[in-house]
Parts: structure tokens; C-alpha cells; sequence
């Protein structure tokens, strides 16, 4: 699992949220930027918690 990741009832909401943005950069505060579609990125995530 994602240990590190705040575990929340509304993380696919606010997943989906983000995802509405059509993101183009990702970037985590302590570690890599990603460029490109993150849009997909996003709702795997999303996919990936409620799994």
C-alpha cells in the first residue's frame, strides 16, 4: 500500500478534483517533478487507493 499517503473516505473526490484541472506538472514536495498528461496519473491513483 501507499503508507505514506493520507488514507481518506474522500480521496477519490478530491483525486477527481485535481484531475478536472487537466494538471501538466506533478511534483511531490520532496522529490520529483513529472511533465505531461497527469490527468490519467490522477484517477490511477485514485484507483489504486480504493483497490
Amino acid at each position: 500500500g501507499l503508507d505514506y499517503f493520507s488514507h481518506t473516505k474522500h480521496s477519490r473526490a478530491m483525486l477527481e478534483r485535481l484531475a478536472a484541472t487537466n494538471p501538466n506538472t506533478l511534483a511531490c514536495m520532496h522529490g520529483s517533478a513529472w511533465r505531461g498528461d497527469g490527468a490519467p496519473l490522477l484517477r490511477a491513483l485514485a484507483d489504486a487507493l480504493a483497490a
